[in-house]
């Protein structure tokens, strides 16, 4: 880099001026999970949003409602599905907004199976729930066909094949703002879940393809301005481990390093209640730069009954070892965005 390639202070000052004046609260994507959008606001439009999480916690239904979510807002988002695949995408996605439709709406009296396992296996009378994933389709088909696209996934998936598939989303409308660039990706937010499935480089060990998959996965929030979320596996855990931080995450120290927001998701298995299918989850912002601490933790009840999480929850301080102090934080203790 020569001299002339260097920013006075002034312009350095007058250019963040201009982005962050640019910028609108209403165009950016959200998580759609009430402690993860008090706490973090929304998703930055350079940003690069790493979830890590145990095998069964639940990081799959938790991407693929925050996909549902921005979709059903109006934001274009193309999902990377490596595990599962489309299909299973799609019929996660669509039993998550059956159970929403039939629990808004029903009927006095009225009982049905609500069991996510005999629907896809088609067992029993599923009258109702067809009736309603008829609806589903005919009202929201506009929203969803525009808005959510799925990639089919093959065997050896790798980096390069994501980086071209994206070329399908790739515009040349002219720039809205003085910070788009004109020729960019038709995209408000890119999923991918998860890290750990792409297809390595035999050449290299482990730990240099995951950091160059990383590497090539940040670029594109940098170069074109697309936030983008990346799941991640953790690490074996160990019996003393606590709630998971950044060292927890599997394959390289560089994964939350690289990111710009690293969340960490973990069961409170202690007080989960089969009985009325309410599962506990403990979210963690281990990284940000909006001065989130990572010494504490929000509990978040999931209702595998209706597939979402409630709007309320606790948060908790954890101690050194990163283990949950079980009180939760009385209202005058809590940090000024999670008051009432």
């Amino acid at each position: 880099m020569s001299f002339k390639d260097w920013l006075s202070w002034d312009e350095a000052y007058r250019q963040e001026g201009e982005r962050r004046r640019d910028t609108k609260f209403d165009d950016l994507c959200t998580y759609g999970i009430q402690p993860l959008d008090d706490s973090l606001l929304a998703i930055a439009k350079n940003e690069l949003v790493v979830i890590g999480a145990d095998s069964g916690v639940g990081k799959s239904t938790l991407i693929l409602d925050m996909a549902r979510h921005n979709a059903k807002k109006g934001k274009k988002v193309a999902l990377f599905y490596l595990e599962g695949g489309h299909i299973e995408a799609i019929q996660r996605m669509k039993w998550r907004d059956i159970c929403e439709m039939y629990f808004k709406e029903k009927r006095m009296h009225e009982y049905v199976e609500i069991d996510f396992r005999k629907w896809i296996m088609n067992i029993g009378d599923q009258s109702r729930l067809n009736e309603l994933e008829v609806r589903i389709y005919s009202e929201q088909k506009d929203t969803y066909k525009n808005n959510l696209f799925f990639y089919p996934i093959t065997e050896g998936f790798k980096i390069n094949e994501l980086l071209e598939s994206l070329l399908g989303f790739h515009s040349l409308k002219p720039s809205s703002g003085p910070f788009d660039k004109e020729g960019a990706y038709d995209l408000d937010l890119i999923i991918i879940d998860h890290l750990q499935y792409f297809s390595l480089d035999k050449a290299d060990n482990e730990i240099v393809e995951i950091t160059k998959i990383i590497r090539e996965v940040k670029k594109i929030t940098d170069h074109y301005n697309i936030p983008v979320i990346l799941v991640s596996h953790l690490r074996k855990k160990g019996k003393d481990r606590g709630l998971p931080d950044q060292e927890d995450f599997y394959g390289s120290s560089n994964i939350p390093k690289i990111s710009t927001t690293a969340i960490t998701i973990a069961s409170d298995t202690k007080d989960d209640n089969l009985s009325t299918n309410i599962f506990p989850t403990f979210f963690r912002v281990v990284k940000s730069r909006s001065g989130i601490r990572p010494n504490y933790a929000m509990r978040c009840n999931f209702d595998l009954t209706r597939r979402c999480y409630e709007d309320k929850y606790n948060i908790h301080k954890l101690d050194g070892l990163g283990n949950v102090i079980d009180k939760p934080l009385e209202e005058i203790d809590k940090p000024s965005w999670a008051k009432k």
